[in-house]
């Protein structure tokens, strides 16, 4: 008999164990904390490429500070990820599209001479069709690269409609450094011109003796 009971409460023991340890196991769990921050970023970065990651254009206090900062990552991108991209990276830094020079063909050339003015002919006009290919490419990334408030300004600037037409990545990034050099003043400078505008409106009066017509030449718009 005393065996039983000394069994029973071992068992009863270890079985109270169990749960106990089960109990722990399952606390541990629901008081687990989720990493918000890294799955926020990493939706952040998703199919943003590495050498890019961080870089976005946006319209903020240190605008220009952020601008350079991203023009020089590109050159580091364009440089790692296309062919020629050294030539890119060059007309990112001129802000503008840099051709070679055609090669000149002397007068009376040796064969010799003419046969390399073809090879150099040929060389350049194959770079310059990598250079605009890359070119198209790279407005892609750009355009992406921009956050909400940045496309929503970019899509209603008056030339978007060209520059998405011919995907003119130099036009692109000319119309993004207005936007971030700018700080978004030109629409507080907008909004303060208007408010000013209808006040002096207000304010202005027909003066003594004035022609009705006189008055009315002072608002030409209307």
């Amino acid at each position: 008999m005393v065996d039983q009971e000394t069994s029973k409460e071992e068992s009863s023991d270890g079985a109270h164990g169990e749960m106990t340890n089960k109990r722990k196991v399952t606390h541990g769990k629901a008081f687990k904390k989720k990493n918000f921050r890294s799955n926020n970023d990493r939706k952040k970065n998703d199919g943003v490429p590495k050498l890019l990651r961080g870089v976005g254009f946006t319209i903020t206090r240190d605008g220009p500070d952020l601008y350079l900062k991203a023009i020089e990552r590109l050159g580091v991108y364009v440089c790692a990820t296309y062919k020629n991209g050294s030539d890119l990276e060059m007309c990112l830094e001129a802000e503008e599209l840099l051709l070679l020079d055609e090669p000149i063909l002397p007068n009376n050339p040796t064969p010799h001479q003419l046969k390399m003015w073809d090879l150099r002919a040929a060389a350049a006009i194959k770079n310059e069709d990598t250079l605009q290919q890359n070119m198209w490419s790279l407005y892609t990334v750009v355009l992406s690269l921009c956050d909400d408030n940045m496309k929503d300004k970019v899509k209603a600037h008056e030339g978007f409609a060209e520059i998405k037409h011919t995907r003119d990545t130099l036009k692109l990034l000319q119309v993004i450094k207005q936007y971030m050099y700018s700080n978004g003043s030109e629409d507080l400078h907008t909004i303060h011109n208007q408010v000013m505008s209808t006040i002096n409106l207000f304010r202005m009066r027909q003066e003594k003796g004035q022609l009705v017509q006189s008055f009315w030449d002072q608002f030409p718009e209307m």
